[in-house]
């Protein structure tokens, strides 16, 4: 290498060495100009915080929560729903506030309607998706206030509590559940709900038709006879003009003394017992004629 080379080179290193150490002072003065004081309390109600971001706090996220919950003091520290009494418990010792009432909700799926027992009319090829479909005259099952079974609500649900059986509906796994209700909006036909876990009852149909129309098109659907209504002792199952409503609170605080009637006077057992399926009466087989002697 001759001389002029080698001094080529040497003066290409000192440019970009210097280059690097003005463009390293100019990079460290900016984060100094624009750093962003971080508030040690902030970080440490994110730490406890699932990092589901799952919005059910009603903010964007658990670091918009974080914030809210130790700048602003009318901010709860129990609206996590994942996090529930153990989160509301440990926020509430970093912030200094009281602990808010923690209320341990799971989402139900108000649809019995198996394949087995609510008939298809059409058949769906479209997109497999059930917004999709209920927009094609209300998807492909004669019910139109049913489960779809395209698993919309699988997808959306961050903690994997919700799955497609080989029913044809969607299926809560309550042990799983948060009650963190990011499926609600996400049914086409609103059938998850928000239950207390220590629900009494539940009410496995939305309830909206007539009772020829669900006699037509489900063996299960709840027909508006409003048995249980008039014969709730709590006064806990009411009638909107649409549909059936059931006051949980209202439903637990009744006691022991509830003899739970409204669920064995329901004739379409849609109306039922936490655990237990609604299943349809199945008629009794017909009795096998009698022999007939034929003399010779």
């Amino acid at each position: 290498m001759d001389q002029q080379t080698l001094a080529i080179a040497l003066w290409g290193f000192a440019v970009l060495t210097l280059l690097g150490i003005f463009f390293g002072f100019a990079l460290a003065a900016a984060a100094l100009r624009f750093k962003v004081p971080v508030n040690p309390v902030v970080e440490a109600v994110r730490d406890q915080l699932p990092s589901a971001n799952c919005g059910a706090c009603g903010f964007a996220g658990c670091q918009a929560y974080a914030e809210a919950v130790v700048k602003r003091p009318e901010v709860s520290t129990s609206l996590c729903a994942p996090g529930r009494e153990s989160v509301a418990r440990a926020l509430a010792e970093l912030t200094g506030k009281a602990m808010g009432e923690v209320q341990d909700r799971i989402v139900v799926m108000r649809c019995h309607g198996t394949s087995a027992y609510a008939r298809d009319e059409a058949e769906y090829a479209g997109v497999e998706t059930c917004a999709a479909a209920a927009m094609v005259f209300g998807g492909p099952k004669a019910c139109k206030n049913g489960c779809l079974g395209l698993g919309d609500c699988v997808r959306a649900c961050p903690f994997g509590a919700l799955s497609l059986g080989g029913d044809g509906i969607a299926v809560v796994d309550t042990e799983v559940c948060t009650g963190c209700a990011v499926c609600v909006p996400v049914c086409p036909k609103e059938l998850f709900e928000l239950y207390p876990r220590a629900r009494r009852i539940e009410l496995s149909c939305v309830a909206k038709d007539k009772q020829s129309v669900v006699r037509a098109t489900c063996m299960v659907g709840c027909t508006l006879c409003r048995k249980c209504v008039s014969k709730c002792p709590a006064g806990a199952i009411t009638w909107d003009g649409k549909t059936i409503v059931i006051d949980h609170d209202k439903c637990l605080a009744y006691g022991p003394a509830c003899n739970e009637v409204c669920v064995d006077i329901c004739p379409s057992t849609i109306l039922h017992r936490v655990g237990q399926r609604p299943r349809p009466e199945q008629p009794e087989p017909a009795a096998a004629p009698a022999p007939v002697e034929v003399s010779s």
